[in-house]
């Protein structure tokens, strides 16, 4: 069975909370439940629940029923039943410091004073998961942001929150399929129209700042991690893989092999096309006695080849057999991918 991902929009239970600004993680669940017509859910767990599959991944999408301040209690309970580790949770809160229009998407980080989010770190005992942060903007005049976060929004502001939801969506879209790296690098900022920082032409002449940086001291790792960062930010996402595996080659060269293999887990999260990579990623665990990753990884190019060469993502299970024969998940992605193999 294909790993699951948790997706959780953040929230208060009842009718009176529904459209405040306190509930767009709920929202953003909304739109992705009607988008892929997934029905009513169930309720488990203190939360409401919708499974289903979203760009080839097996997701499960969550309400908690808590009240934001113990959102976590819901969370950890689910993520305990199903063995959901904290890199397949993405969480969708509201941001006061985030302009109304904008999202922020981050790997990880803390809470920032988001009561809900608060409750998670504490009861997951982490806080490296992806969030989705959905800006709502500060409150206006002397307007206490407890009153603010509890308050509908009106007129424009209405019409924003709604286009909002909907590019969360597609932002989390990216996320299933892509990985964070590319999803950050095109969801993160103001909406369309409404981008108030760097231009287009600004990001050209630091690209080229930076590409000239870079000819000149082609062994600065530093130099080069500015023209990636400029690269996303332009959508330019070939050239900043192609960057993150020169940055690999760099490190290695410098016998730094742990950077060197981050960044070229950097470029199959954006890229999952790598597969050589993707392999050279799990041998360099296996070389470090690291072998549950080194598994994890085979399992994850596996999910790669799922849907178009069964095959070839039956090969990629048995490699993670080989390491671990009682390996409980990939003992269940074995099994799961033999109708699809019946039917070729």
């Amino acid at each position: 069975m294909a790993e699951m991902r948790l997706i959780v929009g953040l929230g208060n239970p009842g009718a009176k909370y529904e459209r405040t600004r306190h509930n767009v993680g709920w929202r953003v669940i909304d739109v992705l439940v009607s988008r892929y017509r997934l029905g009513a859910g169930r309720s488990e767990r203190r939360a409401q629940t919708w499974d289903g599959f979203i760009r080839g991944q097996r997701v499960k999408m969550a309400k908690p029923l808590t009240f934001m301040n113990r959102s976590g209690e819901c969370l950890r309970a689910l993520m305990d039943y199903y063995e959901i580790p904290l890199d397949r949770l993405i969480v969708v809160h509201d941001d006061l410091d985030t302009p109304l229009g904008a999202l922020r998407l981050r790997k990880a980080g803390g809470h920032g004073g988001q009561k809900g989010l608060r409750s998670i770190i504490q009861r997951l005992g982490g806080k490296d998961f992806a969030r989705l942060r959905f800006g709502i903007g500060r409150p206006p005049g002397k307007m206490q942001p407890v009153d603010y976060v509890l308050r509908p929004f009106k007129g424009d502001d209405a019409i924003k929150a709604d286009e909002l939801a909907a590019r969360a969506a597609d932002a989390i879209e990216v996320w299933l399929s892509d990985g964070i790296e590319l999803a950050m690098s095109r969801f993160n900022g103001d909406a369309p129209g409404q981008r108030v920082g760097r231009s287009k032409a600004d990001l050209q002449a630091q690209l080229a700042i930076c590409l000239r940086a870079h000819e000149l001291a082609p062994s600065d790792h530093k130099a080069l991690i500015k023209l990636i960062a400029i690269q996303k930010k332009l959508g330019r996402i070939e050239e900043a893989v192609a960057g993150h595996l020169k940055l690999a080659s760099l490190y290695d060269t410098k016998g730094e092999s742990s950077r060197a293999n981050a960044e070229r887990v950097k470029a199959v999260t954006i890229k999952p096309a790598l597969v050589d990579i993707q392999r050279a990623i799990a041998e360099w665990h296996l070389s470090q006695d690291q072998p549950k990753k080194a598994a994890a990884r085979y399992l994850i190019l596996a999910n790669y080849y799922r849907e178009r060469d069964p095959a070839a993502a039956l090969r990629e299970v048995e490699r993670a057999l080989a390491i671990n024969p009682q390996h409980p998940k990939a003992l269940a992605y074995q099994r799961s991918l033999q109708p699809l193999l019946e039917t070729e």
